[in-house]
């Protein structure tokens, strides 16, 4: 009669399960982080080949529009705004350090589009200094979506280097400017465009 092998268990200590298992939670925090800097990275990447337009206000200045989205600018604009799945606006900016007058040029900005989206959706805007985690959630479309657009303020602080609109996606508008004054003049235009008066 055969003798039956006995079998040895293969033990691991709790120490090594210790290791193990703390090694594997850094290793998905840094590969979490990673990609959360991945997406706020490329949050404003642009897509396609743009068409640009040149419109002229009652003020008889120039504005500039470069569209990555099919469609006229200024439909396109209106509906991002204005359509009945709008349930949140998000306005996003980075002030400057102090009690500046570029500051002053923001607030004015920011008022005027909150007016075009309260005239016609309600108080649905969120003005709000932008984080990186802010660039996260676009990227994972948590915003800058059809139903929580995002328009973004770039002025020279955060590389502005030219006056013109940019529509993005169908989600995310992005005010440029070189100078912190001009941001009343893209942004007035972005109302009467919201409020179909243009």
């Amino acid at each position: 009669m055969a003798k039956k092998k006995s079998k040895k268990g293969f033990k691991v200590s709790k120490k090594t399960l210790s290791v193990v298992l703390l090694l594997t939670i850094i290793g998905v925090s840094m590969a979490s982080l990673y990609y959360v800097n991945y997406l706020g990275n490329h949050a404003f990447d642009a897509k396609g080949t743009p068409t640009t337009i040149l419109y002229n206000t009652q003020e008889d200045q120039s504005v500039k529009v470069v569209s990555y989205v099919q469609g006229d600018p200024l439909i396109v604009m209106r509906r991002m705004f204005t359509e009945d799945e709008v349930k949140t606006v998000y306005l996003l900016f980075t002030a400057m350090p102090g009690s500046v007058p570029e500051n002053s040029y923001l607030v004015r900005s920011v008022a005027s589009i909150s007016e075009g989206v309260g005239r016609t959706k309600g108080p649905i805007i969120l003005a709000r200094e932008v984080t990186p985690w802010h660039k996260y959630m676009m990227g994972t479309k948590m915003i800058g979506s059809k139903t929580k657009p995002v328009v973004y303020m770039k002025t020279p602080n955060l590389g502005g280097t030219e006056n013109k609109i940019v529509i993005l996606n169908e989600g995310v508008v992005i005010i440029e400017n070189s100078r912190f004054e001009d941001t009343i003049l893209l942004s007035d235009f972005l109302r009467t465009v919201i409020i179909g008066v243009f």
